[in-house]
């Protein structure tokens, strides 16, 4: 399998992928395209999916775009990865999150980029970030309240792989998550 990603620093997109294929311990090939900085990187990912986004799987002659897709294909290859909860009621929810992170929380997408080694010094959350990062937060607090934690779903899973970046970005922004959430925190 092949990865085909922007930098990992900061894709957050990308990242996801990378953990789901990471945690199941799957055998893949990373290949970096440097987004606005390589030459002709767009017919780069034209060249391997119409959609010219990442990450992209290749999987043989399977080619997988967009995150949370990549990681379901991943889940159901690899169910001894136990990226989804076991029970359906478990796993309806940690869909329903995943799919609210990869369609929404625009204002935190993009006012606060995700930059793993960056640290902003006087960050201030807008009106509407401060109303997405309360959801994200009740959406965590309600998933380790049913789950007894240490991750979303008790178990790591594709829920952890798509709400990792904004625990980035709250690291990179100086944003603190409630304090019923730092076991969460501590433990991604």
């Amino acid at each position: 399998m092949e990865l085909v990603v922007f930098s990992l620093n900061y894709s957050s997109w990308s990242v996801r992928a990378w953990l789901a294929l990471d945690h199941a311990g799957v055998a893949f090939e990373v290949r970096h395209i440097g987004a606005f900085v390589d030459e002709g990187w767009r017919d780069q990912l034209l060249a391997i999916t119409g959609a010219a986004k990442v990450p992209v799987l290749l999987d043989g002659e399977l080619t997988v775009h967009e995150s949370l897709a990549i990681c379901e294909y991943i889940a159901e290859a690899h169910p001894e990865a136990g990226l989804w909860p076991q029970g359906a009621h478990a796993r309806a929810r940690a869909r329903a999150v995943s799919c609210e992170m990869a369609s929404g929380f625009h204002s935190v997408q993009q006012e606060m980029p995700m930059n793993l080694w960056g640290r902003a010094k006087a960050f201030v959350a807008w009106q509407q970030v401060q109303a997405e990062l309360v959801r994200i937060f009740r959406l965590w607090e309600e998933a380790l309240h049913r789950s007894g934690g240490p991750f979303l779903f008790g178990a790591f899973s594709v829920a952890d792989c798509m709400y990792m970046p904004v625990l980035s970005r709250l690291r990179t922004y100086g944003v603190e998550a409630p304090t019923g959430l730092q076991p969460y925190v501590e433990a991604m």
